[in-house]
């Protein structure tokens, strides 16, 4: 299912640590790992969320450059994982999906944050709706 990862030549790679590196700086990092990723090409399925055993690891993710809205979010993870910033963080995705509309939704938490229910925006994750129900939750490990 996976491609090959070239770690020392593919510029996709390369890029995406340099732009790690610039998060460690950044008076907005949240802000920027959104920014990064919306940028990327998308797709409409390619990882199957409820299966983690199958989930990319970062390098494959980054190399395989195919972002679904799943996808999406598992890099947005990565990525801050692989950050000295961000590796103590309490990272969290759900499945979730809002009582009222029957939306489902694909969210990431970092510490107090949340990204995934407001369209490319952070909220503070107390403003989600009492109305969202976690169908699954995925602490992730550390990284590094």
């Amino acid at each position: 299912m996976f491609k090959s990862v070239k770690h020392k030549t593919n510029p996709i790679v390369k890029d995406w640590y340099n732009f790690r590196q610039q998060i460690e700086l950044s008076a907005s990092p949240l802000a920027d790992v959104h920014a990064y990723f919306d940028r990327l090409p998308k797709v409409k399925i390619y990882t199957d969320p409820y299966d983690q055993s199958r989930w990319p690891t970062p390098w494959e993710l980054i190399d395989e450059n195919e972002y679904c809205p799943f996808n999406i979010i598992l890099g947005m993870c990565y990525t801050l994982q692989l950050t000295n910033r961000f590796s103590e963080s309490n990272t969290i995705i759900t499945i979730s999906i809002d009582d009222i509309n029957k939306t489902v939704y694909y969210l990431l938490f970092v510490d107090d944050k949340v990204y995934g229910y407001e369209q490319d925006t952070w909220i503070p994750a107390i403003q989600l709706p009492k109305t969202l129900k976690t169908i699954k939750m995925y602490k992730m490990k550390p990284l590094h």
